[in-house]
């Protein structure tokens, strides 16, 4: 038996390439939040899937690395994905994550997920450029 869709939802920061410029900081910054209703879940396991992009780009060419974390109901760590930033000045990366938050409890029926951004490194020096995008969907599993 196939799983079921519950709901998904998809927030978006910055639609286009170039369309922000945000100082990445070493402190997580948010850049999407969403809520899912699993009302319909009833007694069946349910699994959220989603994805992150956020685009950076390098002001000075240091070394560093870039962490997206998710997190569900404001406290619970659901995952966490790094790589490094670009050593080479002016330089932009897309960073994309994908993930499953697996057996999410039913209660409460509706859950909020919210993604962060962080950089670290000496002398960092990188903006968030856009695009920045953040998605989950919901499954009942049989």
């Amino acid at each position: 038996m196939a799983s079921r869709f519950l709901d998904g939802q998809l927030s978006q920061n910055a639609s286009y390439a170039n369309s922000i410029t945000v100082a990445a900081t070493t402190t997580p910054a948010l850049f999407g939040t969403l809520g899912l209703d699993i009302s319909n879940a009833g007694t069946n396991r349910t699994n959220v899937h989603f994805s992150a992009t956020v685009t950076l780009a390098t002001v000075l060419a240091v070394l560093g690395t870039a962490e997206i974390t998710i997190v569900r109901n404001g406290s619970v760590l659901v995952y966490s994905g790094t790589t490094t930033t670009p050593a080479t000045l002016l330089t932009e990366v897309s960073f994309t994550v994908s993930g499953v938050d697996f057996n999410v409890p039913t209660t409460p029926n509706f859950v909020t997920y919210q993604a962060f951004i962080a950089v670290t490194g000496i002398g960092v020096s990188v903006n968030r450029v856009g695009p920045e995008s953040f998605q989950a969907i919901a499954y009942a599993s049989p």
